[in-house]
């Protein structure tokens, strides 16, 4: 999903115009309070949103291609376990954070869990993309370097023409790249356009209870992918059915998933203050 990396790379003010990840992240956390402990300590949305954009998964695609990036892609049919696995290191690393009060540590991993949710969620990324890109390099599936350093995005033929044409694949009006942005975009803006409470889930304290996230995170993968909403944008392009859907299911879904997650790691007994970070007294701040 979008987090405005490629607009506005290392600003501060990344993700607060038409950020989803962000957008969605702090409703989660704002409908998170509802639920917690008492006394209990989660990252606040400040906290959590210092690891989106340039310093989230996404952040890797421009510093490193192709080093340690997180695959966030899953095929619904032909599932190979590798990003259920991902969301549930980071559940792991959330409570041991958690329980060990690391904060910072904490805030890093609440980010990039709600981060590989909402891509499992988004259907653009349940398309074979991986596969169509090696489809579309040469053998030895090598970035274009420039100055030395690989970019990444371009696809790499053996010559000249094979490498226009492949480009034209991949990037054209039709291309793999441009139908998986032209959908993430259109989520943003829909997501943008929408006040929190709009998209805000009901969330039963039942769910609570006994939540199992591999569980419910695959229920949540089948309901969105039964809409089909990416096979039919990449057919008759975004409109009002597919901006109702996402309104209604698909932005909820992916909010509803956030904090089951980030609840299911606050550990059970930590009903009890939290530490202040009030000077004690007789010193000075």
């Amino acid at each position: 999903m979008y987090s405005t990396v490629g607009i506005l790379k290392n600003s501060k003010q990344s993700g607060k115009l038409v950020g989803t990840h962000q957008k969605l992240d702090r409703i989660a956390r704002n409908q998170l309070a509802k639920f917690m402990p008492r006394g209990a300590y989660f990252p606040n949305a400040k906290e959590i949103l210092h690891f989106e954009g340039n310093r989230g998964p996404d952040g890797l695609k421009w510093k490193s291609p192709g080093e340690d990036e997180p695959m966030h892609f899953i095929i619904p049919d032909h599932d190979d376990g590798v990003l259920i696995r991902c969301i549930l290191d980071h559940q792991y690393n959330l409570k041991r954070a958690l329980k060990n009060d690391n904060r910072v540590r904490a805030a890093f991993e609440a980010a990039w869990l709600a981060h590989a949710i909402t891509d499992g969620l988004t259907p653009a990324h349940h398309f074979p993309y991986q596969e169509s890109i090696s489809e579309l390099m040469t053998d030895d599936k090598d970035y274009i370097k420039i100055f030395g350093r690989p970019v990444k995005g371009i696809m790499r033929g053996d010559n000249i023409a094979e490498t226009a044409k492949n480009n034209w694949l991949y990037w054209g009006t039709q291309g793999y790249m441009t139908k998986h942005i032209g959908f993430e975009y259109g989520v943003a803006l829909v997501a943008a356009s929408q006040p929190g409470r709009r998209i805000a889930p009901k969330i039963d304290k039942k769910e609570l209870k006994d939540f199992d996230l591999k569980t419910e995170f695959y229920k949540s993968l089948e309901k969105v992918h039964n809409l089909d909403m990416y096979n039919r944008f990449r057919h008759k392009g975004w409109n009002s059915d597919l901006a109702t859907d996402s309104v209604r299911v698909l932005l909820p879904e992916i909010i509803r998933m956030i904090i089951l997650a980030w609840y299911s790691a606050i550990p059970e007994n930590s009903s009890k203050p939290s530490r202040s970070l009030k000077p004690a007294k007789g010193r000075k701040s």
